[in-house]
């Protein structure tokens, strides 16, 4: 008997001839969360490089302080896991020292590498111990007979031979490349070939919130990358994708201001997916810069974030996000005022990221644009798009007809227009008591 697969029923011989196949592409929508991206100005670590971090980040070696020390970090993990950190700084000078011929570098420039130490102790029995110190605290011990056994580790290295008798090596000569505009542009450009969501910058240069928000405005515009710009008293950008944070808050005794804000609302917009961030809490937040019921209206409709303190009725009072908004403030018929709300802006972005995803994964190239392809295309757009966005309460219920798939002015391009009401969170609530 003959058999085997088939393509159209054109076969001669009698025969069972059977084709396996799938019912549709089971394509997977993305995760809407991602990374988000803080540049700081640090004096050691490698410098001008994306380094992804994580709470069980050894810190002290990677950039020279403790978490605790590092605000903006310590206050991104308060929102989100995923966090990457580009050191704005030149490398500098690596901190050297020698004792007769041997000598301890620093593994990185920069003025901290002048924060070590090498200790040399002579033993009875011919080892000597060679200890690191960093900032006053030991980080390394190695004992060893000659200098050839030993190996560098997270802060120096070593060279030639081992001194005659115990000595002291207090490195010095370390310096820093300070930052520069030039710094942040070429930050700016290596984040063309970055995947992440939201880009924090507390700052009072003005010219580097014009870059980064000019950046933004390229990338979601022009470019399809949907990414959000979280800065501090910035609503000159009047754009959707860039968020303007006006006040501080305060955590017990220490106080951070707005620069320091922007880092926790970062991490909770990168961690975000439908969810609103109105009246989102500050984790750890017991009171913030207050303003004037008038001064909040005045922040809000010129778009800013507030911070504002919360007092509940159950006795529990809480710092919260006045309300989730952006900068943009310039409404047109075709952009209206949903494009201010934080919660509509990233569910629009779910949309686009995820159809961006399935027509370059599985059909640009792979599918003819017939009837038949565009309804396929179609039908993945409303599996693995919409209807899980309906099921969380994203959008309200659509019809297929509201989705229109043609072909466009050339055979290779589709046009589409999907008519789509994404819902936003309550936040104003109006009632009338009637008194009988």
């Amino acid at each position: 008997m003959a058999g085997g697969y088939w393509e159209t029923q054109n076969k001669v011989r009698p025969g069972a001839y059977i084709n396996f196949e799938t019912n549709d592409l089971v394509a997977t929508g993305l995760d809407s969360r991602g990374a988000e991206v803080i540049p700081l100005m640090l004096d050691w670590g490698e410098t001008q490089k994306f380094i992804k971090v994580s709470p069980n980040t050894k810190f002290k070696e990677a950039f020279g302080k403790d978490l605790a020390e590092l605000k903006p970090i310590r206050e991104a993990f308060k929102g989100t896991g995923d966090v990457i950190i580009y050191n704005l700084n030149g490398a500098g000078d690596k901190a050297t020292a020698t004792s007769e011929s041997f000598t301890a570098t620093a593994v990185y420039g920069g003025s901290d590498g002048n924060k070590i130490m090498v200790t040399v102790a002579k033993g009875l029995n011919g080892e000597t111990t060679v200890r690191t110190f960093f900032d006053g605290a030991r980080v390394d011990s190695q004992v060893v007979t000659t200098a050839s056994e030993l190996v560098p580790n997270s802060y120096v290295s070593f060279s030639g031979e081992l001194p005659p008798a115990d000595a002291t090596l207090t490195l010095t000569g370390g310096t820093t490349v300070p930052a520069t505009n030039d710094a942040y542009a070429e930050f700016a450009a290596g984040l063309d070939s970055q995947i992440f969501k939201v880009l924090a910058v507390g700052t009072d240069d003005e010219s580097v919130k014009l870059l980064l928000s000019l950046k933004v405005k390229q990338w979601r515009e022009n470019e399809g990358k949907n990414v959000h710009l979280i800065t501090n008293n910035y609503n000159a950008a009047d754009h959707e994708g860039v968020v303007s944070v006006l006040n501080g808050v305060y955590l017990g005794d220490e106080f951070l201001s707005a620069e320091d804000a922007v880092y926790w609302l970062g991490a909770a917009y990168a961690n975000a997916v439908t969810n609103s961030l109105t009246y989102a809490e500050y984790p750890g937040a017991t009171d913030c810069e207050r303003l004037t019921h008038d001064e909040i209206v005045k922040a809000l409709q010129d778009g800013h974030i507030v911070y504002t303190y919360n007092q509940g009725a159950d006795g529990v009072d809480r710092i919260v996000v006045e309300q989730d908004i952006n900068t943009f403030r310039s409404f047109t018929p075709k952009k209206n005022q949903d494009f201010r709300k934080g919660k509509i802006v990233r569910q629009m972005d779910i949309v686009s990221n995820n159809v961006q995803h399935i027509y370059s994964r599985f059909f640009i190239g792979k599918v003819d644009n017939n009837e038949n392809g565009r309804n396929l295309f179609k039908g993945q757009v409303m599996a693995v798009v919409l209807d899980p966005l309906v099921r969380r309460g994203a959008i309200e219920p659509y019809s297929p007809d509201d989705l229109d798939f043609q072909q466009g002015s050339e055979k290779d391009a589709v046009l589409a227009r999907m008519g789509l009401k994404f819902v936003d969170a309550m936040e104003k609530l109006y009632m009338t008591v009637d008194c009988k």
